[in-house]
């Protein structure tokens, strides 16, 4: 848990000059389970930095959810729109747990980038994380398959929660079989005949919300061997110092 703001990695490495005066243009907000931050189209007035919690980036079509990303302690949400032109938001967030976030109106916002233009830096490189993702999540919508698709986000989770066990790999990152399906585009039945078919076939085990993958050849086999674990990060800017970087 981050003791402030100034503690995360938005700010990491940066020579603040007054932290007073950063802190004060944050303030606290609380979320329960379930409850939407914003929706997309809703205009955009702040930026937010997650403190404790998860939150799930979410497009909804009728009773359909696609869940294009998460993001957890130390994290921002809704920087695009803060530094963008268009104000409205492109898709929506809510949190999947009770959350606590940092918030910052974009007009405080602006004033830290003018004394701290490095700030802006750190957002663009967020947002090209933010593209990578997406493109990822292009590919495994492309496919069919919802074997090829479950198996693509099994190593997904396995790069960014696994933990070496006797048995294999835990995925140490509790969830349901729904909100697996609406990573990745399927319905809860195609997702769970597919996880069955897996554990059937001795590639991973399910176990109360669990998941460990005993067999990680096989699956990068039946993923179509591409991409190494860290090209599946989802937030590699998450410890990055671009105050290295001219």
């Amino acid at each position: 848990m981050y003791k402030n703001v100034l503690h995360t990695p938005f700010f990491e490495g940066i020579e603040v000059l007054d932290e007073f005066y950063i802190l004060s243009r944050f303030t606290e907000v609380s979320l329960s389970k379930d409850h939407v931050l914003f929706h997309q189209t809703d205009l955009a007035n702040e930026m937010y930095i997650v403190k404790t919690g998860t939150l799930q980036i979410f497009r909804q079509e009728d009773d359909r959810i696609i869940v294009l990303g998460h993001q957890f302690p130390g994290q921002p949400i809704g920087e695009l729109e803060a530094v963008h032109h268009d104000k409205r938001r492109l898709a929506s967030v809510s949190a999947l747990e009770p959350t606590k976030l940092w918030k910052i109106e974009i007009k405080a916002l602006d004033e830290l980038i003018a004394i701290y233009p490095e700030i802006l830096k750190r957002i663009l490189y967020i947002i090209s994380d933010r593209l990578a993702q997406a493109d990822r999540k292009i590919e495994y919508l492309a496919f069919l398959d919802s074997r090829v698709r479950i198996t693509n986000l099994l190593l997904d989770l396995y790069a960014n929660f696994g933990k070496p066990t006797e048995q294999g790999y835990l995925i140490d990152w509790k969830t349901t079989q729904q909100h697996l399906a609406n990573m990745v585009g399927i319905g809860r039945e195609s997702a769970t005949r597919a996880l069955q078919g897996l554990q059937q076939d001795g590639i991973i085990l399910l176990q109360d919300r669990m998941i460990t993958i005993i067999n990680i050849k096989e699956l990068y086999t039946l993923a179509g061997g591409k991409d190494t674990p860290e090209a599946r990060k989802w937030h590699s800017y998450y410890t990055y110092n671009t105050t290295a970087i001219d």
